[in-house]
């Protein structure tokens, strides 16, 4: 299959969605319809990447409507394989969960080293701060698509990260009621005021909580494990790292595949947010070589660059507000102190 980064093609490129249209390939030629498809698909979720249809001519079709506080999609295509990538992570600062209800044809969802299949009438949620990845085996397939900001749905469910690519049965009542009100709303959305847009969302978003917290793993009370996995996995890269210069927040979101929001709000739980904690690393580092025999032949300068610091002045102000003194005077302190060899 040939992968395809997007890119806004220079003959024709999808529209803005206004709130309420219709996009489908059929309406440019046939040379321009891959990568017409694959703009239409990022301008209304998130920036992706898909596969071409093997033996056969690509197909795609788009209806959006805006209502409140979220996006709705309904999506008939024959494109086999959908990916959002680290690195299109890594560039956006993209914060929306996407809920997929399946119409017709199977999907399969992997996120999360977790794999839903997904039937007719079933839903599952994927989210765009991670890498994700969408497979149709069907000919052609038929889902509808709600994107919701992440903050408004976890005012409703908590542990989002445990409950991607996990199927909701349509057979459940959350599923079913979720199904019919969506479906509901896609034919009577140009009916409905503007002043119940939001009420309407709301309500969307409730329903989808209740599916998400009638999964198993939504009712357990164990610590998160991918959230303790991305925290020892970041940490140890940290660690690995802390002498590069460059290192930062956004290096480090970038090599996690993570976006820099998301790796945020892994370290809210902990005692220094992630910046600073590079930063604390690098003092305690620089505060052990200071007192080191062997390096006294070395300038306080020269162990602060050697850590990653690039600012003397800067270094040494950081040094004396967390250990009270400058780095010359702990030096010399503790030096002063050391027996004689």
């Amino acid at each position: 299959m040939e992968n395809q980064s997007p890119s806004m093609n220079a003959h024709q490129t999808a529209p803005v969605c206004p709130p309420r249209s219709r996009m489908a390939t059929g309406e440019v030629p046939e040379n321009q319809r891959f990568e017409y498809w694959l703009d239409m698909i990022c301008s209304t979720y998130v920036q992706l990447e898909c596969d071409r249809p093997q033996e056969r001519a690509l197909f795609g079709e788009i209806e959006f409507s805006r209502i409140g506080g979220l996006d709705l999609t309904e999506l008939r295509a024959n494109v086999p394989r959908v990916r959002r990538t680290p690195l299109h992570v890594s560039r956006s600062g993209e914060d929306y969960c996407l809920v997929q209800l399946q119409q017709a044809g199977k999907g399969v969802v992997c996120q999360d080293g977790r794999i839903a299949v997904v039937n007719p009438g079933d839903f599952v949620l994927y989210d765009c701060t991670r890498p994700y990845e969408l497979m149709f085996d069907d000919e052609e397939h038929h889902v509808m698509v709600l994107r919701l900001p992440r903050a408004h749905l976890e005012q409703h469910v908590t542990g989002l990260e445990e409950l991607t690519a996990t199927t909701v049965s349509g057979d459940g009542a959350a599923g079913h009621l979720l199904l019919s009100m969506v479906s509901t709303l896609r034919n009577q959305a140009d009916r409905l005021h503007p002043a119940s847009a939001q009420g309407v969302s709301d309500a969307i978003t409730q329903m989808i909580a209740a599916g998400l917290r009638s999964l198993p793993q939504a009712n357990s009370r164990r610590p998160s494990n991918l959230h303790a996995y991305h925290l020892a996995r970041i940490k140890a890269y940290v660690k690995e790292r802390l002498r590069d210069p460059v290192l930062s927040v956004a290096s480090v979101a970038q090599a996690a595949g993570l976006s820099p929001d998301h790796l945020s709000r892994l370290f809210r739980g902990e005692p220094l947010p992630l910046s600073r904690l590079i930063w604390q690393w690098r003092l305690e580092a620089c505060h052990r070589d200071l007192v080191d025999p062997r390096l006294a032949s070395r300038s306080v300068s020269d162990i602060a660059f050697s850590w990653g610091f690039n600012e003397a002045a800067h270094f040494s102000r950081s040094f004396k507000e967390l250990y009270g003194l400058t780095p010359r005077e702990w030096r010399q302190q503790a030096l002063a102190v050391q027996p004689l060899a």
